[in-house]
C-alpha cells in the first residue's frame, strides 16, 4: 500500500523493485488512492510499468464525500476479501497519524489479511504534526522506506538498488520524435527545466532560472528543455524567449514518455517536483530548489550526484501551498552558487 503523487510513486521505486526481487515468484498488487477531484492527479498506473514490478493496481476513492468514502471501503473490502491476499507491505508516507495508521490495521484485518508488515515501523517513525523549528534533517523517503522493509525481514542489497521504469521502445520512440519535431539536433547537449509547481511557495524566481540557463548557453552551449504541466506552458515561452532557443515540452508528454524525454537530458535544474523525482528515476543528476516548507532530506531525490539548495528560515516547516513570508528561503538561494552547481554537473557529464 502506497499512495500520494508523482513524487510519492516514484521515491518508492527503490522499495517496490526491492519487493519484487525478494519475492519474484509471487502475485504483488499496488494498492493506492485515486484523487476524483484533482485533475493533476497521476494514478500509479500512468507512472509505473504495466508489468514488470506490479502484477496489478487497484485504487479506492480519495477526496470524496463521506458517504462516498464508506461505499468506497466497503467494496474495497470485499474485493480484497475475494483476492485472499497473504501479506500486505504498508508503504505509506511518513504524515499517517495514529489514528489513521490504526484504521488501517482494521481495514486489513476486516479484509482477511492478517499479516500486514510496517504499520508499527510506521506508527514509530510517524512525521505527523507540526514541524519543529529549527527543522531537523531526516532520512529521505525512499530510505525510509528501504528501512522499513529491512525491519520487516526483507532482505535488500543497498548496492544493487534501482529505479528502472522500463520505458517501452514505443515510449523511447515518442521522445525521440519529439525531439525532432521541435528541430532539437542530436548533437545538441539539452538540459531540463521544471520552473514551476502545484505549490507557488516551491517555485524558485523566474528571473533566476533566466539568469542561471543564459550562464549555462554561454558556457556549455546548452539546450533548454521545458517540462511540467500545462499550467507551467507561460512560464515556459517567456523563458525561451529571453533565451533564444529551446523548446517548451510542459503539458505536451504523459509521464513515461517525459520520463524518456528526460534520458536524453545532461541536466535536470528546477523545484522540488515530481518531475525532478522523475529525471533522478533514470539517472539524470538534479540542481533543485528547495523550499524550507517540509524537513531537510525529507524529498531530496535518490540516488547520487545531486545537488539541493535549501535554506533554513524561522518560518521553516510551515508545510504551506502559498508563502505568507515573500519566499524568504528561496530568495536566500543566489544564483552564483545554482550557475556553479550546474556547471559542475555538465563538465562532470
Amino acid at each position: 500500500m502506497r499512495i500520494g503523487h508523482l513524487g510519492d510513486t516514484l521515491v518508492a521505486l527503490p522499495a517496490f523493485w526491492a519487493l519484487r526481487t525478494a519475492f519474484p515468484r509471487a502475485k504483488i498488487t499496488l494498492l493506492s488512492n485515486s484523487d476524483k477531484k484533482n485533475v493533476n492527479y497521476l494514478a500509479p498506473g500512468s507512472i509505473l510499468p504495466p508489468s514488470g514490478i506490479f502484477d496489478e493496481f487497484i485504487d479506492y476513492p480519495t477526496n470524496v464525500s463521506a458517504a462516498e468514502s464508506i461505499l468506497g471501503a466497503v467494496k474495497l473490502g470485499r474485493s480484497m476479501r475475494e483476492r485472499e491476499f497473504d501479506a500486505v507491505f504498508y508503504l505509506m508516507p511518513r504524515a499517517r497519524t495514529a489514528k489513521q495508521i490504526a484504521r488501517d490495521r482494521t481495514f486489513f484485518r476486516l479484509g482477511g489479511i492478517r499479516k500486514v508488515f510496517g504499520l508499527d515501523y510506521t506508527a514509530k517513525h510517524s512525521l505527523a504534526g507540526p514541524i519543529p523549528s529549527p527543522a531537523p534533517v531526516i532520512d529521505s523517503e525512499a530510505k525510509f522506506l528501504l528501512d522499513l522493509l529491512e525491519d520487516a525481514g526483507v532482505a535488500i542489497d543497498r548496492d544493487e538498488l534501482k529505479t528502472d521504469l522500463l520505458l517501452s521502445p514505443a515510449e523511447k520512440k515518442r521522445a525521440v520524435d519529439f525531439l525532432a519535431e521541435s528541430g532539437v539536433l542530436n548533437s545538441q547537449k539539452l538540459i531540463a527545466i521544471a520552473p514551476g509547481s502545484k505549490w507557488e511557495s516551491k517555485i524558485w524566481f523566474e528571473d533566476r532560472y533566466a539568469e542561471v540557463v543564459e550562464a549555462l548557453i554561454d558556457e556549455h552551449d546548452v539546450y533548454p528543455v521545458i517540462l511540467g504541466g500545462p499550467e507551467d506552458r507561460e512560464r515556459g515561452e517567456r523563458l525561451l524567449a529571453r533565451w533564444g532557443r529551446g523548446m517548451n515540452a510542459a503539458g505536451e508528454l504523459k509521464v513515461r514518455e517525459s520520463a524518456a524525454l528526460l534520458e536524453n537530458c545532461s541536466l535536470y535544474l528546477g523545484n522540488d517536483t515530481g518531475t525532478m523525482h522523475l529525471a533522478a528515476s533514470v539517472g539524470v543528476r538534479c540542481v533543485a530548489i528547495f523550499a524550507a516548507i517540509d524537513y531537510p532530506g525529507r524529498w531530496t531525490p535518490f540516488g547520487s550526484g545531486h545537488e539541493v539548495f535549501r535554506r533554513s528560515v524561522e518560518c521553516e516547516g510551515c508545510h504551506t501551498p502559498a508563502c505568507f513570508n515573500n519566499h524568504k528561503c528561496l530568495r536566500e538561494v543566489a544564483v552564483d552558487e545554482v550557475i556553479e552547481a550546474a556547471k559542475a554537473v555538465l563538465s562532470a557529464e
